[in-house]
């Protein structure tokens, strides 16, 4: 089984929809459900969905909930998915982003001009095919390259685009590392792929780091009670509400990816056991 882990509802809702799953019971408040192995003969009581568990934002939460996953599903690899915001200026909202190599910088946007050498890690090679034939079989447009890990989202358009240039990142969000960390730790191949929400030059308002910790974070009341205090940040809710169109297009084309990814990994360890047999 391959487990996909994400962080907010709203990245995997597209595929969840897709796919026959059931609820699992998960700690704290991930959230989690595993599909319905296949009765088609041939398929060996296989899914062609991936088991979706989701952690909310952070990379501390994403570490638990990824050595969770592994412990309840004991997975044959783990993809690591969701948004991220651009930080080069050709990456549009909906675009792939499949990882080649995932960095990690900790501390303040203040601290990272200081790190001399970033966490880096790579991902599993098949897996990686896997993803890069399923964004070729299905047209999406897509970006191959580094993936950067910071503690809290980059909200100015500045600090997307130091990142794209200093530290040569093609998407930015907070918990691929984390999951990629766990994974690898544990032994188990790991992929990340992210769907970009934000252009680089878009300004998040600070509403944006006060939303709520889980995957279904409270987004209507906290903005509410966010402009009680801060009314002059009304333009800014303002044009993020109209973006929210973004959000449908990026997990739209999760929901495509993943449907793909899935048949592209089967037929290439289907392809891989011949040759072992042969």
């Amino acid at each position: 089984m391959i487990v996909a882990i994400g962080s907010l509802h709203r990245e995997a809702v597209g595929i969840i929809r897709s796919g026959d799953y059931t609820v699992v019971e998960a700690p704290e408040d991930f959230i989690a459900h595993r599909p319905v192995l296949s009765p088609t003969p041939g398929d060996n009581g296989t899914s062609r969905m991936p088991a979706v568990v989701l952690s909310g934002p952070g990379t501390d939460r994403a570490a638990r909930a990824t050595a969770w996953a592994i412990e309840e599903f004991s997975p044959e690899a783990i993809v690591s998915f969701g948004f991220g915001g651009a930080t080069r200026d050709h990456e549009h909202p909906g675009d792939i982003v499949i990882g080649a190599r995932v960095i990690n910088l900790s501390g303040t946007p203040f601290e990272w001009s200081i790190i001399d050498t970033p966490e880096s890690l790579g991902p599993d090679r098949t897996l990686r095919l896997a993803a890069r034939t399923a964004v070729e079989v299905t047209g999406l447009d897509y970006h191959h390259g580094t993936i950067v890990t910071v503690s809290a989202v980059p909200r100015t358009s500045g600090m997307k685009r130091w990142l794209g240039e200093a530290i040569n990142a093609t998407a930015v969000d907070t918990e691929t590392h984390a999951v990629a960390d766990t994974a690898a730790r544990a032994g188990v191949p790991w992929v990340s792929v992210l769907s970009i929400l934000d252009d680089r030059d878009f300004e998040l308002p600070t509403i944006i780091d006060r939303v709520g910790s889980g995957p279904r974070q409270r987004g209507t009341v906290a903005y509410i009670r966010h402009l009680s205090g801060s009314p002059l940040n009304l333009a800014s809710l303002i044009r993020l509400g109209r973006a929210s169109k973004h959000a449908r297009r990026a997990s739209a084309s999760l929901t495509t990816f993943m449907a793909a990814f899935m048949e592209a990994h089967s037929t290439l360890t289907n392809e891989d056991r011949v040759l072992e047999t042969a």
